[in-house]
């Protein structure tokens, strides 16, 4: 029997909050780990300027850690709260379809985002926030979706969850909309400067999930073709 994509995606839901009610911990506790993580750097004074990505006092000070901690660390209570809702809304189901993707995905982000500011970037630069990780965290779970679509051969499937890819690709890159999600759902800015900003984090995470999603899907197409 054929579904159709909301069909699908209250299956998904369903099968979610199944495994919240019966384990959460042994079946979310990536997300989990991730969520407690950046909640309790918010109560250590100055998390974010001890662990913000920054260029001087890693090459000049040593601070490598700064590398992989920037993510953890939000500037203010709203950079947070956005970040959470983003993180569990994504990350959640994320992990419940294939969390061994999603972790491969978590572990290349970080390479990718350290390497990128490293290289890229010079001066005075600083950074933070989860939001990049969340944007290729969902451009990872719309693929998945995708996937399961074509492998169900269900096309309603396959469709919406395509649209919504474009949508949101085009919403980070600038060509869709002039308010930021947060700005969208509370009317006030995150950052000093309102509107939609393309960030090159956020870019850089959709990127390296389409690669991992892509990379995964292959690899499980030749898996089958052996077998």
């Amino acid at each position: 029997m054929q579904l159709n994509f909301f069909r699908a995606l209250a299956n998904v839901l369903g099968l979610t909050w199944a495994r919240v009610r019966s384990d959460f911990l042994s079946h979310s506790w990536v997300t989990i780990t991730l969520g407690i993580t950046v909640t309790a750097l918010m109560f250590v004074p100055d998390a974010d300027n001890y662990l913000r990505f920054d260029s001087v006092a890693i090459l000049e000070n040593g601070e490598w850690w700064r590398i992989f901690t920037a993510v953890f660390v939000h500037s203010s209570w709203d950079h947070y709260t956005w970040n959470v809702i983003v993180l569990v809304a994504s990350s959640l189901v994320c992990e419940q379809i294939n969390r061994r993707v999603f972790v491969i995905y978590l572990f290349a982000m970080l390479v990718a985002n350290a390497t990128f500011k490293l290289l890229i970037y010079g001066g005075e630069h600083s950074s933070l926030g989860f939001s990049g990780v969340a944007s290729g965290t969902f451009v990872l779970l719309l693929i998945l979706i995708i996937a399961e679509g074509m492998t169900t051969r269900d096309f309603w499937m396959v469709v919406v969850s395509a649209a919504i890819l474009v949508v949101f690709s085009a919403h980070e890159l600038g060509f869709l909309g002039s308010q930021t999600g947060w700005e969208m759902l509370t009317g006030h800015s995150i950052d000093s400067t309102p509107g939609k900003k393309t960030k090159p984090a956020h870019v850089l995470g959709m990127f390296t999930g389409f690669v991992v999603a892509s990379g995964y899907l292959f690899t499980a197409a030749v898996i089958r073709k052996r077998q």
